[in-house]
């Protein structure tokens, strides 16, 4: 393994045997952890690695290099729900207004907007540390539809690690306690409808059609699994302007999300755009949205997930 230094915060990580080449800037990029595996203090440990000659022994190096990286990701990936916001703004709660003088609701809307709420019953968010974020979010939201679904997310998770088996350096999300493969998670939760959403941590490892292979072989075990599950590929959401890396440039994000959509046409999955409503005029992430500098997002932009999720809701219902 080869370790260096590249302008301010950005280290540049190359595991030959993989022929994969890892980029983290600013501290936030590709970064896995287990939210429930271990405490965040062991992010603060400055382990000797020892290069391994093996297949198997570089592998294990690579998941050992992730998970570590992934527990210094914890901190910012809880910060992204710390954020507050009423959360009674229209379009973001199921339909309630906080300011006074909103007319209220007729019995007929509110039966719409009930039966926009109850899509999300047996669902799951499955994704990266922008999913987390999102997690985190709900968590302080559980007077709405936010309580209704479950997440699977993970701090850098990605449909390439989740193909991986899980074992000691295990990098899956837990869930009841335990880490599991993806679709055996879902399978436990018995949920119906999976929101996936990856590409952050892939696009610099395998390309944008490395990527959408690597999302149909995660899906078509997930299926195996549960024939009946309804599948949606939620669009990867653009990074701040300047702060590209590698293959993570606003322009390649477009075209994978552009291919993303027509794979799910032709495989009978909803599609969620979720990330024009976050950009600016320029095709970035809008900098109000931004939480770090990067990619992650603040309260503000989960906002926006909010009403796009239940407006695609909508759309599924009438």
């Amino acid at each position: 393994m080869e370790t260096g230094t590249k302008g301010k915060a950005k280290w540049k990580y190359r595991v030959t045997a993989l022929t994969a080449v890892l980029f983290i800037v600013g501290g936030s990029l590709t970064r896995v952890y287990a939210a429930e595996k271990r405490p965040l203090e062991y992010a603060a440990e400055k382990k000797p690695r020892i290069m391994e000659t093996t297949q198997s022994g570089k592998l294990a190096l690579v998941k050992s290099m992730w998970q570590e990286m992934a527990l210094e990701e914890a901190a910012r990936a809880a910060a992204a729900g710390e954020g507050e916001t009423d959360g009674t703004q229209a379009g973001t709660d199921g339909g309630t207004e906080s300011e006074a003088g909103e007319p209220e609701l007729s019995e007929e809307e509110k039966k719409a907007e009930a039966q926009i709420d109850s899509y999300f019953d047996d669902s799951v968010f499955v994704g990266d540390s922008i999913m987390l974020g999102f997690r985190n979010y709900a968590m302080k939201r559980q007077d709405t539809f936010l309580s209704r679904p479950q997440f699977l997310a993970a701090g850098s998770f990605s449909v390439n690690n989740a193909l991986w088996p899980v074992d000691e350096k295990s990098v899956h999300p837990v869930y009841q306690g335990e880490q599991r493969q993806i679709w055996d998670s879902i399978s436990l939760m018995g949920s119906r409808r999976i929101f996936l959403m990856f590409g952050m941590n892939d696009l610099n490892i395998n390309g944008v059609e490395g990527t959408c292979d690597k999302y149909e072989e995660l899906i078509d075990k997930i299926k195996e699994k549960d024939p009946n599950a309804e599948i949606h590929i939620m669009s990867m959401t653009y990074i701040l302007n300047g702060r590209e890396t590698g293959m993570l440039q606003n322009d390649t994000i477009r075209r994978y999300n552009e291919e993303l959509k027509k794979l799910a046409g032709e495989k009978g999955w909803g599609f969620v755009d979720i990330t024009e409503p976050l950009a600016d005029e320029n095709g970035d992430l809008a900098a109000e949205y931004c939480s770090d500098d990067f990619a992650h997002q603040r309260p503000e932009a989960y906002d926006i997930w909010v009403s796009v999720l239940r407006d695609y809701a909508r759309e599924q219902l009438y």
